[in-house]
């Protein structure tokens, strides 16, 4: 039988996590022998590529050395694939056991012409454990009374491959809707599926790509060039967006599950929070220059909608996707150079 399916999977330095993704791939519905699973190593040095040729030898390894960034290597990955349909996952998104049913479900009511977004989940009290297994933390990060609760809650709280084997329910019943366990993310996710319910081919529907759970046709995949190696951020976005102009497009599978095995950020450090916002800011500018597309600066205004600015007129704030939708299509090239001004004029770009 043919393999209609290649999981590629960029990885670097996630071994505790990349396990309980690897486990939750040899948990799936879909036939094994129609499905392949690439993991490409990006300069790992955590022991990784030991851990994969010792539990999961039929794995297919593409080592990268050094390390190349996540564009670079999902596209190694894709040079690799064999399936017609090339899924994607972080190093940190479990799949549910019905994934990749779901997916080519999808895919095959789209008659092959679509990219596929998922739906994610985060898993947020194993934030503070390397390994999700263990009830072992960092001492100096987590607070104490998450410690003690922790150490007290302990089936509540650790991800085994047992409970991905035996009891996937219950690590569903503690997932929280959203990439990440914020009300923002959510929000975001929501408004994603409302426009895909309201406008099933909306041009703004590439805002719902993300690569930790999507799914592309190979060949369209290859046509648009893959992953752009130099983008920031946000490269899930701008490759949906070439895959819409080439005549691929969007799709939701609203059932194809994935969680967040979330691990620790520095959200609390106000200057990380700033150099993201400027790489996010940055990829943006990537997008409109290199797609030569104006209306794409607008996505500043979809995230302050979601992310209220001040400094942002009320008038130009896009209150969600379905907004977002209608305004594409109609706003004028006065107002498009209205929005750069004010977005070029903003402190945070200034910094």
């Amino acid at each position: 039988m043919s393999i209609d399916i290649s999981v590629v999977i960029a990885t670097h330095n996630q071994l505790a996590r990349l396990r309980l993704v690897l486990c939750g791939l040899a948990c799936q519905h879909f036939p094994q022998n129609r499905f392949e699973v690439i993991v490409v190593d990006d300069g790992c040095t955590d022991g990784t590529d030991a851990m994969l040729a010792a539990e999961y030898p039929e794995v297919h390894v593409v080592p990268m050395r050094p390390n190349v960034g996540r564009c670079r290597a999902r596209n190694a990955g894709v040079e690799q694939a064999r399936g017609a349909l090339v899924a994607f996952l972080d190093g940190d998104a479990l799949p549910h056991p019905d994934w990749l049913d779901h997916l080519w479900a999808a895919w095959e009511r789209g008659g092959h012409q679509r990219y596929l977004c998922g739906f994610m989940y985060s898993l947020p009290l194993i934030e503070y454990l390397p390994d999700p297994q263990q009830a072992v933390f960092d001492q100096e990060r987590t607070p104490s009374v998450l410690a003690d609760f922790l150490l007290i809650n302990q089936e509540q709280v650790l991800i085994t491959e047992d409970q991905i084997r035996y009891d996937f329910a219950g690590i569903h019943a503690r997932a929280q809707e959203g990439g990440y366990p914020f009300d923002e993310l959510k929000a975001m996710q929501d408004q994603v599926e409302e426009l895909y319910a309201a406008h099933p081919d909306s041009p703004v529907g590439f805002l719902g790509f993300y690569p930790h759970n999507s799914a592309v046709p190979r060949q369209a995949f290859c046509e648009v060039g893959g992953f752009a190696a130099d983008i920031p951020f946000s490269e899930g976005w701008d490759l949906a967006y070439r895959l819409q102009r080439a005549g691929v497009g969007p799709g939701f599978a609203r059932h194809a599950l994935t969680y967040h095995l979330y691990h620790y950020h520095e959200f609390s450090d106000p200057s990380k929070l700033a150099d993201e916002q400027r790489t996010r800011d940055q990829a943006i500018d990537y997008m409109v220059r290199e797609n030569r597309d104006p209306k794409l600066r607008m996505i500043d205004l979809w995230r302050t909608g979601i992310w209220p600015d001040p400094l942002i007129p009320d008038e130009l704030v896009l209150r969600d996707l379905l907004h977002f939708h209608e305004r594409y299509s109609e706003v004028q090239p006065d107002e498009l150079a209205e929005i750069e001004t004010v977005l070029r004029r903003h402190p945070a770009r200034a910094a």
